[in-house]
């Protein structure tokens, strides 16, 4: 596979009253043109704000992607580009759906200007023009009556509906890489294989690569190629599908895993990771899973492990893997391998 995007030592801050938050530290991860990637993990280990600083959508008074940090897309160094030729790349070479279409779209216009807007400012067209080209686009993603529905306000549409509406605008221009960042929240399940069903047409379609934010390990296993575990903004796992799933190595994954329930499994607790991940406010010198991990020892409270290529496709940073380790089995029922296999 041809490489599109290339992410080296990507690090974001926030600046608050209380100090730096250091959200992500020092990732390395790339996507392949044509493919689905998904980060994973718990809420604050640095996903959307991954997303985000793939567009450069932070400015220096309340975050910072901190120098050191290269994100190659297509040939282009997006660190490096200016104002002017930041504000062509968003939308054109990458588009974003955000968490919660009803905040994302603007109560005041109607969905045939929102549509239209980003051609007008990419493609240099009339508003007349693009909103001709929105109702196309409504089609696309499949709203039935798209002409009306051009002429109608968010508040009009139901959660579904204005979901396709910022996928459409997502994807106006054609952009090489489309971020979802949890595209389906606040949907019900019927609504989220919908969606879903959709992206993965597009995607075949367009042949447009997708990065998938979620917390969902269900939409996961159904939609992505490739999985990036995070944890305390790092990537503690990375994988295909059947790594992950299948031969899972790290305690956080497991525990993730361990979550879901399971069939057949009536009359037992749920399993539940206990403990809180760390202040991203202070330095980490240890493992950031150590203080929650069951198999915890005394160099994981001291030292970070090193990344452990487990194949072509599978990594993991974790010190069980180091050959003096303690053999530990994977507690997972439905794995239930050696957990160095």
């Amino acid at each position: 596979m041809e490489r599109l995007l290339e992410v080296e030592n990507l690090r974001v801050s926030f600046h608050t009253y209380a100090g730096d938050v250091k959200a992500v530290r020092g990732i390395s991860f790339g996507v392949d043109k044509g493919e689905t990637l998904a980060l994973v993990g718990e809420s604050g280990c640095g996903k959307s704000v991954t997303a985000k600083a793939l567009m450069r959508l932070f400015d220096r008074t309340s975050g910072e992607i901190l120098e050191g940090s290269k994100i190659r897309f297509d040939g282009t160094d997006v660190m490096a580009l200016d104002k002017k030729a930041l504000h062509a790349f968003r939308g054109s070479q990458i588009g974003m759906i955000f968490q919660d279409p009803m905040t994302s779209l603007d109560p005041t216009m109607t969905i045939g200007k929102q549509v239209g807007e980003t051609l007008v400012i990419h493609k240099g067209i009339s508003m007349r023009d693009a909103e001709a080209q929105a109702v196309e686009l409504l089609r696309m993603v499949e709203i039935p009556n798209p002409e009306e529905r051009v002429k109608a306000y968010p508040h009009q549409l139901s959660g579904g509906m204005r979901q396709r509406v910022v996928i459409a605008t997502a994807l106006a221009c054609n952009p090489k890489l489309l971020i979802a960042d949890e595209p389906t929240t606040a949907l019900d399940v019927t609504i989220q294989a919908q969606v879903l069903d959709l992206l993965r047409d597009l995607k075949v379609r367009l042949g447009t690569a997708i990065i998938l934010v979620t917390h969902d390990l269900g939409i996961v296993a159904d939609f992505s190629d490739r999985i990036q575990v995070m944890y305390a903004g790092q990537i503690v796992e990375e994988g295909t599908k059947n790594d992950i799933f299948k031969r899972c190595l790290h305690p956080y994954t497991w525990a993730l895993l361990r979550s879901i329930p399971q069939e057949n499994a009536t009359g037992t607790t749920l399993y539940s990771l206990t403990g809180t991940p760390p202040d991203l406010l202070l330095d980490i010198h240890g493992c950031p899973f150590a203080s929650r991990c069951e198999y915890c020892m005394q160099i994981c409270r001291q030292k970070m492990p090193e990344r452990t290529e487990c194949s072509g496709t599978h990594a993991v940073s974790c010190w069980l893997m180091h050959p003096m380790a303690p053999k530990v089995e994977c507690p997972i029922p439905r794995g239930g391998d050696d957990a160095r296999e």
